[in-house]
């Protein structure tokens, strides 16, 4: 049980600032569909519901070819960019998740390189997979709507209340009815800060329920 006057834990959405500064090379020739970057199961059919578990929907794609990213020379290199579902993040990103939440992704070496021709820097494409339902009080979270598919329609704010017991002490997740957000914890907040990340942006847009 949380203390007398303990202060509820924030939740955070997690983004990446600033310009890209590349540009994809090939992104109409990752998948056969010329679906770009996509979602899909890896052959595996979709469940009864858009919202049951384990989904899965999440998962990086078996490309025909790795994504490949071509860098502007003049821009410095973030650690982190979100791109539609995805983040690529740097070596260093990698070795703060891998030390943070090492079963919450899973990633793919991109190819990279410098619009002058030379070797371009180290990018994994990343996808965080941990994946939670139910997982926020919904009757005390005032901006969220429960739309006829079961899935969430946000307008805007910091009341999101959150189920710890249902989030399992994860700190770093996905929403199965939020799915285009990844969320985290004022403890990777903080980890991403002490390890000098260039890029991520924390937006608060709750709290962890007092148990």
């Amino acid at each position: 049980m949380s203390g007398a006057g303990a202060k509820p834990k924030k939740v955070y959405m997690l983004y990446s600032s600033g310009n890209y500064g590349w540009e994809f090379a090939n992104l109409d020739s990752l998948q056969p569909d010329g679906g770009g970057l996509g979602l899909n199961h890896r052959g595996t059919p979709w469940p009864d519901s858009m919202l049951a578990l384990p989904r899965g929907p999440w998962r990086i794609p078996e490309y025909l070819e790795k994504p490949k990213l071509i860098f502007d020379p003049k821009r410095k290199v973030q650690d982190i960019y979100s791109v539609d579902y995805f983040l690529f993040i740097s070596d260093k990103m990698k070795r703060v998740l891998d030390e943070f939440a090492p079963k919450s992704c899973e990633y793919l070496l991109c190819e990279t390189e410098f619009s002058n021709g030379k070797i371009g820097p180290t990018i994994w494409l990343c996808s965080v997979v941990d994946s939670y339902l139910n997982a926020v009080d919904v009757e005390n979270s005032p901006l969220i709507r429960v739309t006829r598919g079961g899935g969430y329609m946000i307008s805007g704010g910091a009341d999101w209340c959150f189920l710890p017991d249902a989030l399992k002490g994860a700190q770093l997740f996905r929403l199965v009815e939020y799915a285009v957000a990844i969320f985290c914890d004022q403890t990777f907040k903080d980890l991403c800060k002490e390890n000098g990340i260039k890029g991520a942006t924390f937006q608060q847009v709750g709290f962890l329920k007092e148990l």
